[in-house]
C-alpha cells in the first residue's frame, strides 16, 4: 500500500489513473479497493476514478494529525496535514500555492512531484538532500496507509 501511495504522489493522481505520455496506467490494486469500498459506484470512468480517490484521500489526509512535522524547525508551519496536502495535491492545490511549488527549485529533476517535495522540506526548515525527503514521505505514506485501510475495514465489518 505504502509503495502505491509513493507511486501515486510521484505520478499524481490523474497521470496514475489517465496517463498522457505514452505509458499505461499505475497498478494501484489495494488503493483502488479501498476507494471501490469507500466510493461505490465511482468507478465508472477515469475521470469519476480520478475525483473518487482524490476525495478518498484528501479524507484520509484530514485525519493526520495538525502537529508540526518531526524535525522541522520551531517556526515551520507545515503541519503533517499541510505537507500530505501538497505532496498529494489533495484536495487540489490552491492556485497560487500550485504556482509556489512549480518555482520550487528541485535540482535535476523537473517533476511536480520532486518540486512539491523540496517546496515542503524547505518550509518545514528540514535539510537539504533526498534522505531527508524519504525521512518526511514515508512516515506520510505509512500513516495515510494505516487510516486508509482502517476506513476500509469500518465500511466492511458488520456491526
Amino acid at each position: 500500500m505504502t509503495v502505491e501511495l509513493e507511486d501515486l504522489r510521484e505520478r499524481g493522481i490523474s497521470l496514475a489513473f489517465d496517463r498522457r505520455d505514452g505509458e499505461g496506467a499505475v497498478a494501484l490494486e489495494t488503493l483502488t479497493r479501498i476507494v471501490k469500498t469507500l466510493r461505490p459506484g465511482a468507478w465508472i470512468s477515469a475521470e469519476h476514478r480520478i475525483d473518487a480517490t482524490t476525495d478518498v484521500l484528501a479524507e484520509a489526509i484530514e485525519q493526520l494529525p495538525e502537529g508540526r512535522l518531526p524535525g522541522a524547525a520551531e517556526n515551520s508551519t507545515i503541519t503533517w496535514r499541510n505537507a500530505a496536502r501538497i505532496l498529494f495535491q489533495a484536495p487540489p492545490l490552491p492556485f497560487e500555492l500550485f504556482v509556489a511549488v512549480k518555482k520550487t527549485d528541485s535540482g535535476a529533476s523537473s517533476q511536480f512531484s520532486a518540486k512539491a517535495a523540496h517546496y515542503v522540506q524547505h518550509a518545514a526548515g528540514l535539510p537539504s538532500g533526498e534522505q531527508p525527503i524519504a525521512e518526511l514521505t514515508q512516515p506520510l505514506r505509512h500513516e495515510l496507509a494505516r487510516i486508509l485501510l482502517r476506513e476500509e475495514k469500518a465500511m466492511t465489518t458488520p456491526s
